[in-house]
């Protein structure tokens, strides 16, 4: 609980890069059979994976408006701010990825070939 309270400056840095893989091989995996069997789930996992991806970039958001940063060497925090930062900018990233390709599963049936 205390993770969720101060954030993960990590967390938009692992969840965004693994919530698209695992979108992209679901999508990938099912791609036949949606084909034949009329039902398109791929918008529903994009729309998880995004969700996933952004959990992990708020996340990120609250390390860096932790203050506990202040008790810890200077060079440590700036290390751990600038980790904050550039999760928060990767986990927005592919939130934005995962929100396009759900886009394109509801514009696409996966039978177009």
């Amino acid at each position: 609980m205390q993770a969720i309270r101060t954030g993960v400056s990590w967390a938009g840095l692992v969840s965004g890069p693994v919530a698209w893989a695992i979108t992209l091989q679901l999508d990938y995996s099912i791609a036949f059979w949606q084909c034949h069997a009329g039902f398109r789930p791929t918008a529903l996992f994009s729309l998880i994976g995004a969700a996933a991806a952004m959990a992990g970039a708020l996340l990120s958001w609250r390390a860096v408006h932790d203050r506990r940063h202040g008790r810890s060497p200077p060079s440590k925090a700036r290390t751990r701010a600038f980790l904050a930062k550039a999760s928060v900018g990767i986990g927005a990233l592919f939130t934005l990825i995962l929100l396009a390709q759900l886009v394109a599963g509801l514009i696409f049936s996966g039978c177009e070939l």
